[in-house]
């Protein structure tokens, strides 16, 4: 969590240095002076236009360019400065007025110099004051940009807040499933040992296989992959169980590439084993197709065990996890004597997509 505290700020003040920098104070004062000059022009829109008028209009938009332009670079300093926003907003108000005064003054006497023959038609006085309203137009761009930059800054670290909320969230779901896994496999492989050493021997070569696909830790994979995996988990439990357990594929070959969550296939079948009954009486079949909906359905006829209490922990974890990475939900159904659930099926695309997103908020983190 130090971390997040440490690199938010740089964050912040990062984004501020690229919106309020030079460059960009210099084509806003070209905007701005463009357009000061043209609200001068309308101003005296009845005048009779000469020698005068064509200076009086290099003048206006050379004086109110130079000056928006160190105003803005006055403020642009101020505003990437570790003061609080009352304390910017104060500083750049006064900070712009003693720049607009002094700018003033400098500018009259340069005028006086360098181009005594030729008569301004507005007094000092007027200059001063056009200046300060340049200066307050420059605050309130300042200002504006200001707002909106941390408006911005405030949302995106709230959605980064969230996003590694959610990553926390996700991956202690993910820390959930691989101890049960590995709890109810190694009860198997106990209950093997002794009896039969040699179904042990099997078992715990199939065990290393499926526990290597579950130590890739990837957030998606590929159906085809998953089947994969689930053969090798299949033949786990068909070490323990025989022909009592029989399960049935139907796989429309293109969703091969479509994406799932790891072990969740797995899942459905574990969770099938554990609330039934599998015995030489009563066999269970399971079995595995795809729909037309891009889902992919497990299911199995219902033979509970007698006092079998289902917590449904394993369900409601699996259901977070899809919410959580794809914003899709399982379909539980329990009808006609029949249990199903049905996962989504993420098209290749958006896998990507996810993956994408979820590598970019990991290197944040």
């Amino acid at each position: 969590m130090k971390k997040q505290h440490i690199t938010k700020p740089v964050l912040q003040i990062s984004n501020v240095r690229r919106t309020f920098r030079a460059v960009n104070a210099f084509w806003i004062a070209v905007v701005g002076g463009l357009l000061l000059t043209t609200v001068s022009l309308l101003a005296h829109v009845q005048k009779d236009w000469s020698l005068e008028s064509d200076f009086h209009i290099a003048y206006s938009f050379t004086v109110n360019f130079l000056l928006l332009f160190l105003i803005l670079i006055v403020n642009f300093r101020i505003v990437r400065s570790t003061l609080t926003v009352r304390w910017k907003y104060i500083l750049a108000i006064v900070a712009s007025l003693v720049v607009a005064g002094l700018f003033s003054l400098l500018a009259g006497w340069l005028h006086r110099i360098l181009y005594d023959n030729i008569r301004l038609s507005d007094p000092d006085s007027v200059n001063l004051m056009r200046d300060i309203v340049v200066a307050i137009f420059a605050v309130l761009i300042s200002i504006v940009l200001y707002s909106l930059t941390r408006r911005q800054q405030i949302s995106l670290e709230k959605e980064k807040l969230e996003t590694e909320n959610l990553m926390v969230r996700f991956e202690a779901l993910e820390n959930q499933m691989d101890p049960h896994f590995l709890f109810n496999s190694l009860n198997t492989l106990s209950g093997l040992i002794g009896s039969d050493d040699s179904k042990a021997q099997q078992y715990l070569q199939q065990l290393a296989s499926t526990y290597r696909y579950i130590m890739q830790g990837k957030r998606l994979v590929a159906l085809d992959d998953e089947l994969a995996f689930v053969d090798s988990y299949c033949q786990m439990m068909q070490i323990r169980y025989g022909d009592n357990l029989v399960i049935e594929r139907n796989i429309d070959s293109r969703y091969l590439h479509y994406q799932v969550i790891p072990i969740s296939l797995q899942l459905l079948i574990e969770n099938a084993l554990k609330h039934n009954i599998v015995s030489d009486r009563y066999p269970l079949t399971i079995n595995i197709a795809t729909t037309i909906h891009a889902h992919l359905r497990v299911s199995n006829p219902i033979n509970l065990k007698q006092e079998e209490t289902n917590s449904g922990l394993g369900l409601a974890n699996l259901s977070k996890r899809y919410k959580m990475l794809c914003h899709q939900d399982i379909v539980i159904s329990d009808a006609d004597g029949t249990f199903s659930v049905e996962i989504p099926l993420i098209e290749p695309a958006q896998a990507a997509n996810i993956i994408a997103t979820m590598t970019t908020e990991n290197n944040r983190i």
